[in-house]
């Protein structure tokens, strides 16, 4: 016992040798669907500032001598990394500093991790979970029941997207075991609990969360500057092993291009995401390797279905039908894969068996016919009662305008006129719903199971729910999901839901795109994840 005390005072020594360096925190912004008007010039300003950025990192990183360190960059970070805080907890669980109760693995399936067994009681809202022996938080504190329950009470207080994501009612702490009551029968509640919102911290810590959150995972952090690195020190106490590397720097980069030439000049070492046209050159060189998984994010043609053509299922289909899929994709490049569902091919939620949306010139022509819609002044674009059929699209990430520009240019054979708009967000366009078409990078599967994207996007009245989508019959697959706890029935529900959606035409997912995490040949144990906010775990370690 006495050993284990002085193990605990030692780790909290270290951290407390480390807190000065927390809390260097800058500006922020939330994430986007990708890229920006601007993203031309801050990829000229992150060029020039690699090396510097590299010089500034060793600064403050507290690399002991010999040790293993690693340089990382990934593409995108909140304005904190307090998992409590809109979506920043994707950052923190990136970085190997929080985890949750259970993850979605490799093959998108449930497992434990934090929490090691649970059980839902008869009545169907009551989840007893065990949570793990021996888990510790970065600071030496032992994990239980307590903890974590004063945790999530944190979380539900600072957004109420904690609540209603697992519709939790109450907790109780008992020991080890923690047990939830949801407010409601909840089919996708066990699920919901992976994704990083519901990350567990040490809330007594006396650290600020937002700039040094004390987590469990491998990396603790011991640097920070909000949206350009996170210094990282390992937790040689963490429950699954004393991890690979000694310290860390986690670059914020989020331009492809400049992130692969920070690879090739040895500035990082591994990286999150590889641009198309540098994934050959990578694998034709043995310095480095290329991993591939298949992805869950699909970049999505949303319809504003207030908008008084869009309103008109005949438009909305002729506008899918007029599209060629596989050359948007052929456009986008080799990261880049059909869609044509609401989930990927990969996901088992049958999609083999959908009519996915595809090219069918005939059809969109058939369908305008259908709505009276026909070119009587000869401009080459259909009009109907005086008014030609025109939309605005509106995007936000100029890495697709290729792609967006060829949108334009298929759907004006179809006779439809699509304005495209490089904007520098879509975020007001979302709020105030001023937006025909808009485009969106949607994770369709982030906690591996389907009724996060059905509630989100697609239920009435839903936050998330852009297209002002309304259907009694999918707010009836939401309800059903709820209830079922059965894989299998689940499943058949998914794909029930996803038959409507493509019945509806309700959006249109345009392309697919699978994770890359490129790295140098002397980094081993790299594991690419479906989910992208997995990244650094503890098994990483480098010669």
């Amino acid at each position: 016992m006495a050993k284990k005390h002085m193990k605990i005072l030692a780790a909290a020594l270290a951290l407390a040798l480390v807190l000065p360096a927390c809390g260097n925190a800058g500006g922020g912004s939330s994430e986007t669907s990708g890229g920006s008007a601007s993203a031309a010039s801050s990829a000229v300003s992150e060029a020039s500032a690699v090396s510097e950025a590299s010089s500034a990192a060793s600064a403050v990183t507290p690399a002991a001598e010999g040790g293993k360190h690693l340089t990382a960059a990934t593409y995108w970070a909140a304005a904190t990394i307090d998992p409590a805080v809109e979506y920043d907890g994707w950052t923190s669980c990136r970085a190997g500093i929080t985890e949750t109760l259970v993850m979605v693995d490799e093959n998108l399936e449930l497992v434990p991790l934090l929490a090691d067994s649970w059980e839902l009681k008869d009545d169907q809202v009551t989840w007893v979970m065990h949570i793990r022996d021996g888990v510790t938080f970065q600071n030496g504190k032992p994990v239980d029941a307590a903890a974590v329950k004063a945790c999530f009470e944190r979380t539900m207080g600072i957004q109420e997207r904690a609540i209603t994501a697992c519709k939790i009612d109450h907790i109780e702490a008992d020991g080890q075991e923690l047990t939830i009551v949801t407010s409601e029968p909840f089919g996708a509640f066990l699920a919901n609990l992976s994704e990083p919102l519901y990350s567990v911290i040490d809330v007594e810590s006396g650290t600020d969360p937002e700039t040094c959150p004390i987590g469990t995972g491998p990396f603790m952090v011991t640097g920070y500057k909000a949206q350009e690195y996170i210094e990282l020190a390992a937790y040689e106490d963490y429950w699954q092993g004393k991890p690979g590397l000694d310290t860390v720097t986690l670059r914020i980069i989020s331009d492809d291009f400049t992130r692969c030439q920070a690879l090739q000049a040895n500035q990082i070492q591994l990286g999150q995401r590889v641009n198309s046209t540098d994934i050959a050159t990578l694998r034709a060189d043995p310095s480095y390797a290329v991993y591939e998984t298949a992805g869950t994010r699909v970049r999505v043609m949303i319809f504003n279905h207030t908008n008084e053509f869009l309103a008109d299922y005949n438009v909305r289909k002729a506008i899918e039908c007029s599209l060629q899929y596989d050359a948007l994709t052929n456009i986008m490049g080799a990261t880049y894969t059909q869609a044509g569902a609401p989930f990927p091919s990969s996901a088992p939620y049958g999609y083999d068996e959908l009519d996915v949306q595809h090219y069918d010139p005939e059809k969109a022509a058939e369908c305008l016919k259908a709505s009276g819609y026909e070119d009587t002044d000869g401009d080459g674009y259909v009009d109907k009662d005086g008014k030609t059929l025109e939309m605005r699209l509106i995007y936000d990430d100029d890495s697709i305008t290729a792609a967006m520009d060829a949108v334009q240019n298929m759907a004006k054979v179809a006779g439809i006129k699509i304005d495209t708009q490089l904007v520098d967000t879509t975020a007001d366009a979302e709020h105030n719903g001023d937006y025909d078409i808009m485009i969106r990078n949607w994770q369709s599967l982030s906690t591996g199971d389907p009724q996060w994207l059905f509630d989100s996007m697609y239920k009435t009245g839903a936050m998330n729910n852009l297209s002002k989508y309304s259907n009694p019959e999918m707010d009836a697959i939401c309800d059903k999901l709820a209830l079922a706890f059965d894989f299998e029935d689940r499943q058949a529900l998914a794909i029930e839901g996803e038959k409507l959606v493509l019945a509806d035409s309700v959006n249109v997912m345009l392309f697919g795109q699978n994770n890359f995490v490129m790295a140098s040949s002397r980094v081993s144990n790299v594991k690419p994840y479906p989910i992208d906010y997995y990244f650094l775990d503890w098994t990483i370690t480098i010669d």
